[in-house]
Formats: structure tokens, sequence, C-alpha cells
């Protein structure tokens, strides 16, 4: 999750998520205002409603030593920041700011009620465009080298689908971009390696190839160049991409691996494959869809 991750950060993971995810921690503090508010002022009925649900959260999902206990079990990292958004966070401190401003016996005490709220709210996090507004270079919001890539390795290959490996941000846009560019590294395989180094055993042979691909391209760990050969013969990857100032341009090129083409920043390499790779996918239209109208009747 963006380099965030509970490993490395411990209890202080809890604090980066909010900064990243939330702006800081101006919205936990209105929530836990809020909580208050309840507790103190609060009809029976919202204290039944809201007040167990706070106990819960604070105690595990607000809890800074929870998702360093619960990763020992499972690898939270990638999905923890989605729990700031559950439903009683997002409800309770709308719900007291009407309340409040609902309270006050005067239009001119709900006017000043109203801006001291509304002025919390922005002020408790940060400005969308405080660091300038970034204009999408086309309308795939996507850069523009990228496509040029994916044009460059088509009109290279001859082939309607081909696999290549691309660096961390390239291969979670190209996936949105070009259905035809099959990927060698999946969403979840990749977060690993941006976290995490490989160990021996994890790049054994009865190991996934594209691990091996990941300790040398990702983690720049050492790896038998002939071993790397094989894991793109395996996985069926020709193409690699890297940026201009990659560590492991010259491994590769070593390797084997050759230049078929470049941009301002990128390198695109390829490799024979030793036999050619079958990218033939799953053809589904003529499958049955499990909610068929003769179900429905």
């Amino acid at each position: 999750m963006q380099g965030v991750n509970v490993f490395e950060n411990g209890i202080g993971y809890l604090h980066k998520c909010l900064e990243l995810y939330n702006g800081g921690t101006g919205f936990l503090v209105m929530y836990l205002l809020a909580v208050l508010f309840i507790l103190i002022k609060g009809s029976e009925r919202d204290r039944k409603i809201f007040l167990p649900g706070a106990v819960m959260l604070l105690v595990t999902v607000y809890n800074p030593i929870v998702p360093v206990i619960v990763d020992r079990i499972f690898d939270v990292s990638s999905e923890y920041y989605r729990l700031f958004w559950i439903a009683p966070v997002i409800v309770l401190v709308p719900l007291v700011a009407v309340e409040l401003i609902e309270s006050a016996r005067t239009g001119s005490a709900k006017l000043i009620t109203t801006l001291i709220i509304a002025a919390a709210f922005v002020l408790g996090g940060n400005f969308v465009y405080g660091k300038g507004l970034d204009i999408a270079e086309n309308i795939y919001k996507i850069p523009n080298e990228l496509i040029e890539i994916s044009d460059m390795i088509h009109a290279d290959s001859g082939t309607e689908y081909t696999r290549a490996f691309f660096e961390y941000e390239y291969n979670m846009e190209i996936r949105q971009y070009d259905p035809k560019m099959l990927l060698c590294v999946d969403r979840e395989d990749y977060i690993y390696a941006v976290n995490y180094s490989y160990t021996d055993d994890m790049l054994g042979e009865d190991a996934p190839p594209v691990n091996v691909i990941l300790a040398l391209l990702v983690r720049n760990q050492k790896v038998d160049p002939e071993a790397f050969l094989n894991a793109l013969d395996a996985t069926g990857t020709q193409y690699v991409v890297l940026t201009k100032g990659h560590p492991q341009i010259r491994t590769v090129r070593n390797a084997g691996l050759y230049e078929v083409g470049r941009t301002a920043t990128h390198i695109v390499l390829k490799y024979d494959l030793k036999e050619p790779a079958d990218y033939s996918l799953v053809d589904y239209s003529q499958a049955e869809h499990r909610f068929s109208t003769r179900r429905l009747k």
C-alpha cells in the first residue's frame, strides 16, 4: 500500500495510514469528539446505536497495536486502511454536526455554529489541490509514454497478445489501458515484492518463477542469470520495460536481452523465448451465464 507496511513501521503504521489516506488525524479527532458528545449529551437511543461500535473501533481499528498483532497472522498492509471509512465513523460525525446546529436557539447562532463546523472540516484535512492540479496527458489518464511503449511492443511482437514485465507504476496502469498486454506479474505478487525481500527458499526450483524476476528487477537481489532466463521462459515473458537508470539493465543485457526501442525515460528489452508462448485466452462467449433466463423463470 503505497510502500507503507506494518513490518517496517510497527505501531507507527496506523499514523502513517491516517496521514496518507485521511489527510491526517483531523477526522479521527472529530469522531472522538462526536463520541464524547453522544456520551454526554446524546439520547439513550443514540448511545445504544453508536457507543458499542465506538468502543469496538477504538479497541481494534484505531488501536496502533492491533495491526502489528494481526499482521503476524495475515498480511494486512494492503487492506487495513479501508477500515477507516467504516459506517459508524462516516455517519456519526455529520450526525453530531447537524445536532449541534439544530441545538442553536437563534438564526445567528445556527449560522456561527455552521461556519465553525465547516471550518473544522476544511482545516481538519488537506486541500485537494494543495500540491497543484494534475492535468491528464490524454483521455486514458495514463502517461503518453506508456501508450508509446504499448504500441512499440505490439508492433515488434507482430502478435495479438504478448507478455511483458513493467515496473510498479506502469504495471498498475497498463493493465487498465491495454487488455492485450499480458502481464508477467500480477498485482498481489508485485505488492509483496515492493515491501519484502525473497529468501533462498522462495527462489528455489519449486518456487514460482515470477519470484526470480521480482527478486532481480524489483528487490535488486543477486540472481543467477540462467535462473532469470528460465523464469522468463516459464512465464512466457518476451519484453522487459525498465527506466533508463535501472540498476539491473546491464545484468539483463548480459543475460541475453536486447533493446528493441526506447522512449524519453524507458528502455524496452526483448528476450527470444526458447519456445513460442501460447497466449490463447479462455473463450467465454459461448458459455451459459449462471443467471440465465431459464433459471429466472
